[in-house]
């Protein structure tokens, strides 16, 4: 027997159908509606601009994500485990790929579409990090997802051009984790040695 789909699910499919076919900029709510066969009002509350569909979009992605997630693995090291967590988000992001592609050509250089994607892309990190056991509250938390948030906005691109082994996705990948990480150290070292009290006089 079928599963049956939810409004939402209904929605985010006929979504991505409909922007691999005509396109982002030309997508029209009121019309996708109809198309996924769910009422205006039901529409609305799901979804009550574009901003909302591209957080539905990253929802999808973040559950699928989440359900092949493996419980995290406390003697691996951080940047391994977030190295592994990202990846795996851009793995599951793959049969999305025509859409989300469409979707970055059209809204390149604009810089309401940064403000519109960046409440999904901070969420996404939050649950890239939390799922891969990293701090996700306090300063460390805060380093943490907005690192994770800029490392899949800049890695993008190059996930899109990239080839089906992600080969450059890694690499760069990578990179940037071995850079948060060294600053991160830094931090640290710098918050522990203003922690550290002078030491006292000798008599």
């Amino acid at each position: 027997m079928a599963t049956k789909l939810s409004p939402e699910d209904k929605l985010v499919t006929a979504a991505l159908a409909a922007i691999e076919k005509g396109g982002w900029k030309a997508l029209s709510l009121t019309a996708l509606a109809r198309k996924a066969k769910i009422p205006p009002a039901t529409l609305y509350e799901l979804c009550p601009d574009k901003r909302a569909l591209l957080q539905l979009i990253a929802k999808r992605v973040d559950i699928a994500a989440l359900e092949r997630a493996v419980e995290p693995d406390e003697n691996i090291p951080p940047r391994d485990r977030a190295f592994d967590a990202i990846i795996g988000c851009f793995e599951t992001m793959t049969p999305l790929k025509p859409a989300i592609a469409i979707i970055h050509a059209d809204t390149k250089g604009d810089p309401g579409a940064i403000l519109d994607v960046l409440p999904a892309t901070v969420r996404s990190a939050f649950w890239i990090a939390d799922s891969a056991g990293l701090p996700t509250t306090g300063w460390q938390g805060f380093l943490v997802t907005r690192g994770i948030g800029v490392l899949l906005a800049e890695s993008m691109a190059i996930w899109l051009d990239d080839a089906e082994d992600l080969a450059k996705t890694m690499a760069h990948i990578d990179r940037r984790l071995r850079l948060i990480e060294e600053w991160t150290e830094r931090l640290q070292n710098v918050r522990a040695g203003h922690g550290e009290e002078e030491p006292a006089d000798a008599d």
